[in-house]
């Protein structure tokens, strides 16, 4: 599911899972695994996180895991993930081609830059689906802004990889095609400097910009796992969903 490359001190964490790189439990503790690894290896200096699959980098977390009994145990790894690349000591990129929505769109702006095609989409769509997302509501007020992040969470329709740039959701917009080859170079700029440098430097942006980061994932994952998986809805919207059918909503 994880296809893993390194060259000259950049690691290469390239997601294969076909069709859309679906994020289920199996794959988020393969996550887990390779960046454990990665931080304690004095070689890798720089991770990004790219896809093997043209046309998207993921399609979001895997729905029929949200559901109970699984939901808790699925949420908690992913948001760990999620928030362990945010904290992470060492510079993370994100290379985005095609689909970024739901959980694919947190992985990807967990990290500390994020380069996109123009062709790119980015979207949470869960409301759609009776749930919300959680990292993304800790998160994206910080990097996006208020207004923008009520967008991006409220509204399920996708934006461009212009707009998310607009949004602050996107670092850097390539041309079609150029993608690999700017990430490559940005990747070898950083992996030039101090590790040492980059991780106190990181952590000084963490500490100035976020410093309730932690307590603000705390609270939107008790929100989601105490609240919102006890509504109606959220069963309702995740069913409704497998079944391929339109929801019922109850507003309950």
């Amino acid at each position: 599911m994880i296809e893993r490359s390194t060259q000259d001190g950049v690691a290469y964490l390239a997601l294969h899972h076909p069709p859309l790189n679906i994020l289920n439990q199996k794959l988020i503790a393969q996550l887990h695994t390779e960046l454990t690894a990665l931080a304690e290896d004095p070689r890798t200096r720089v991770v990004v996180l790219s896809s093997k699959i043209p046309r998207v980098f993921s399609a979001g977390a895997d729905v029929g895991e949200h559901l109970p009994p699984d939901f808790r145990t699925m949420i908690e790894s992913f948001v760990d993930l999620c928030g362990r690349l945010v904290t992470y000591p060492k510079p993370t990129l994100a290379a985005v081609d095609g689909k970024c929505l739901g959980g694919g769109m947190e992985l990807a702006l967990s990290c500390d830059l994020v380069l996109a095609t123009e062709g790119a989409q980015f979207g949470q769509p869960e409301v759609a689906v009776g749930v919300f997302p959680p990292v993304g509501a800790a998160l994206y007020p910080r990097i996006c802004g208020l207004q923008n992040a009520y967008r991006l969470l409220l509204d399920p329709r996708p934006v461009s990889a212009l707009e998310a740039q607009r949004m602050g959701a996107v670092s850097q917009v390539v041309a079609e095609g150029k993608l690999e080859s700017t990430v490559a170079a940005t990747a070898t700029v950083l992996a030039r400097s101090s590790l040492a440098v980059l991780g106190l430097a990181k952590r000084a942006i963490r500490e100035g910009l976020a410093v309730h980061w932690g307590e603000a994932r705390a609270r939107a994952t008790r929100l989601y796992l105490e609240d919102l998986m006890s509504t109606e809805d959220a069963t309702e919207g995740l069913r409704a969903f497998l079944e391929k059918r339109p929801a019922r909503w109850k507003d309950r």
